[in-house]
Formats: structure tokens, C-alpha cells, sequence
């Protein structure tokens, strides 16, 4: 069962109806909102938290630390890094080093497209500059 603990948060206000969004990956907008990150290039703020239901309503977006988020590809390991899945909103999968900007690392196995696992946010930026 996935878990979260010792998190560092911030409240941001929501950009939409994100409801249906929790544990998911967050940037932020550039009038100040908080939104799903959908590409790879989006700048990775961190995990949601919370289930705001409309826009303007608080979320609550974990930043550092140990946090449950949604697995877009069944390949994720305990152990490997992981970035923005590209096939679905806010989904994490495993990162191609050097390729993607990177959330952290995955600490438990997901089971599957659309499962919890437990990760560490730990914020490295990759890029291929080739």
C-alpha cells in the first residue's frame, strides 16, 4: 500500500477542476496558478496532494519528500528514476536518462498503467544537449 510522509508542501490556487487529479504531477503557470503538467518540457513543480474541485480552490502540492504518485506506464521500478509520462496527465514513469527532466525516485514497484507507488521527490534536471 503506497504511503506518504515527512513532505514539504505549498498551497497554490487551482487553474481548473483537478478533482480527478490527485498524486499526480503539478507546474505552475505563469499568472501564478497551479496546473497538470501534460509535456515533457513542463518544468516539474511536484506531486498533488489534494482534490481541489474548481478553479481557484487551494491545492496542496508536495515539493519534497516522500509522497504517493500515479504510475503512467506498468515498467515503473523501485529504484529508478522517474519524469512526466507523455501518454497521460501528470502521469510519472521511468525516465530515459539524459532525455527528460526528472521528479525523483521511485521507491516502491507500480503494478501497473494508473497505480500509486511511493516516491522521493528529489528534483534533478537532464537534458540531451547533443
Amino acid at each position: 500500500m503506497a504511503s506518504e510522509q515527512d513532505q514539504i508542501c505549498i498551497t497554490l490556487k487551482a487553474e481548473a477542476d483537478l478533482s480527478s487529479m490527485q498524486y499526480r504531477a503539478v507546474k505552475m503557470t505563469n499568472a501564478g496558478y497551479g496546473t497538470i503538467a501534460l509535456a515533457t518540457s513542463d518544468v516539474l513543480l511536484g506531486i498533488l496532494q489534494n482534490k481541489p474541485a474548481a478553479y481557484g480552490r487551494e491545492m496542496k502540492v508536495c515539493i519534497a519528500g516522500h509522497t504517493k504518485a500515479v504510475a503512467g506506464d506498468a515498467s515503473v521500478a523501485a529504484g529508478e528514476y522517474v519524469g512526466l509520462f507523455p501518454g497521460g496527465p501528470g502521469c510519472l514513469a521511468e525516465a530515459p536518462y539524459g532525455l527528460t527532466k526528472i521528479l525523483g525516485v521511485a521507491l516502491t514497484t507500480a503494478s501497473g498503467s494508473g497505480a500509486l507507488f511511493e516516491m522521493a521527490i528529489e528534483k534533478w534536471v537532464y537534458y540531451n544537449d547533443t
